[in-house]
């Protein structure tokens, strides 16, 4: 599993990288912002995103509406959205922007593991 992480915040993209690395998914890809996920995206190719909702440059929703425009044919997306809000409205403006799932930060390993388990589960 190709995953790329965006986020702003470096500390916290840093964090879950380790996280990923450390739960044996050593496929991964940073960018720190909308643009540059963008701009990633094109040659990594990832299976699955997560991304912050409360970019700086660009708003998460617009990157993941890019993104699933820009799809390779064939290629299978999984869009996992990230932000500190507990607000239920940007929860569910999450799952009408084509997000499959809402984690809020600060990120829990065992959170972190429970999704990749299932994504791993409905991938095979």
């Amino acid at each position: 599993m190709r995953i790329l992480i965006v986020d702003s915040d470096i500390k916290s993209a840093t964090s879950l990288e380790l996280m990923l690395h450390a739960s044996g998914y050593s496929e991964t890809c940073v960018a720190y912002s909308g643009h540059a996920a963008l701009a990633v995206a094109e040659e990594f190719a990832p299976s699955m995103v997560l991304l912050e909702l409360d970019l700086l440059d660009i708003s998460g929703y617009e990157v993941a509406r890019s993104l699933r425009e820009h799809a390779q044919e064939g290629q299978s997306l999984r869009l996992i959205a990230l932000t500190s809000s507990p607000e239920l409205v940007i929860r569910e403006l999450a799952r009408v922007s084509g997000f499959e799932r809402y984690l809020t930060k600060p990120l829990v390993s065992l959170d972190l593991q429970q999704l990749l388990d299932t994504q791993q589960s409905g991938a095979g």
